[in-house]
């Protein structure tokens, strides 16, 4: 038995091997991380890198991998192969439903082969920052795959970036977040856009002009959405109140100087709604009562104004409330006291009165 090495019970062949370097206390949802270099904290800080440095690995990947003829999952995350490229022998290895290089630091070009292992349900290449591909095609082949992750992988030159992740058969989640997406796809392509069974759509810090494009609009199946930083103007679209499935919507970063508008207020399964930085003026509506699922409600950083609805209060399932630098005004009311399950409030940089 060795460590994040997992065998079949019956037959000894290695399945699994998870050698993943765990993120820094605090730093799970990093997307990316730069230590090169020595930073001064207390000793227990500083013992906590150490540790964490030398714990990660690199080198170079052994082609003996490919002996390992029953290998279904490869982890290899948050280590530091210090921009080495992603071996193409890793295409042979036809059994793999399950690869995770994710914050590795590999880069050069993505090897085309990787298209060759047609088991492939499982793909997290994000935060690989000296990663590129200019053609996507190799994906096309991966019929069974239902997670893709390629941020902060430049794919500037990858025009086919669309066609080819829209027709995966079995796509639920896509994560293309800053990514250098900046080109319009032409209006006549949109016709061959097929996402089936798409549920989560991540295209945070991307720039697809400046009105949300109809072929987001048209996946009214989503269950999360985030199309923040994406520079987008004017008002929240109201094409995404048909999204009657969505529980988490994220468009912060993007200026649309409106109020925020009554029908956000009806998508009754929401769980994340994050409308940070987005110029929103106005008044938060007693409507937001019903947003009975919410759990997270993020909208600071705005101009909103008037006072907050004791409505709110009624919205037992929130933990996290955060509308601070805003110009919200009056008290703040005693209903937000009954919310038993929050666990973070913050309502600083507003214009409160009374004690």
């Amino acid at each position: 038995m060795w460590a994040g090495v997992v065998c079949d019970n019956f037959t000894g062949h290695v399945r699994k091997i998870r050698l993943r370097s765990p993120p820094l206390r605090g730093l799970e949802d990093l997307l990316y991380q730069d230590l090169s270099r020595y930073f001064e904290g207390d000793a227990e800080d500083d013992a906590e890198y150490e540790a964490y440095r030398r714990y990660r690995f690199g080198g170079k990947l052994n082609p003996s991998l490919l002996d390992l003829k029953h290998l279904h999952y490869l982890d290899l995350s948050g280590n530091d192969f210090e921009g080495a490229h992603i071996p193409s022998f890793i295409g042979s290895i036809a059994t793999l439903r399950y690869l995770n290089l994710s914050r590795a630091g590999f880069g050069g070009t993505i090897p085309p082969q990787l298209g060759n292992v047609t088991t492939m349900r499982y793909l997290d290449l994000r935060s690989n920052n000296e990663l590129l591909c200019g053609n996507l095609q190799w994906l096309s082949h991966l019929v069974l795959l239902q997670h893709l992750d390629m941020s902060h992988v430049y794919l500037g030159e990858a025009l086919d970036w669309l066609q080819v992740t829209s027709n995966l058969p079995s796509l639920v989640e896509l994560h293309l977040s800053n990514c250098g997406l900046e080109y319009l796809v032409s209006p006549s392509s949109t016709n061959k856009i097929n996402f089936t069974s798409l549920g989560i759509l991540d295209l945070s810090y991307t720039l697809l002009g400046s009105s949300v494009p109809g072929w987001i609009l048209s996946l009214n199946h989503l269950v999360s959405l985030d199309l923040s930083a994406c520079d987008f103007y004017g008002p929240v679209p109201a094409g995404l109140q048909n999204m009657t499935s969505l529980r988490v919507l994220d468009w912060s970063g993007n200026p649309s100087n409106s109020t925020i508008p009554n029908w956000l207020y009806s998508l009754s399964h929401l769980q994340s709604l994050t409308l940070q930085d987005n110029l929103l003026h106005g008044a938060v509506s007693i409507a937001i009562e019903n947003l009975t699922s919410i759990v997270s409600l993020e909208l600071s950083f705005n101009q909103l104004q008037g006072s907050i609805p004791t409505s709110l209060g009624k919205l037992c399932k929130l933990k996290t409330i955060d509308l601070k630098d805003n110009q919200l005004q009056g008290s703040i009311p005693t209903s937000l006291g009954k919310l038993c399950k929050l666990k973070t409030i913050d309502l600083s940089v507003n214009e409160f009165s009374g004690e």
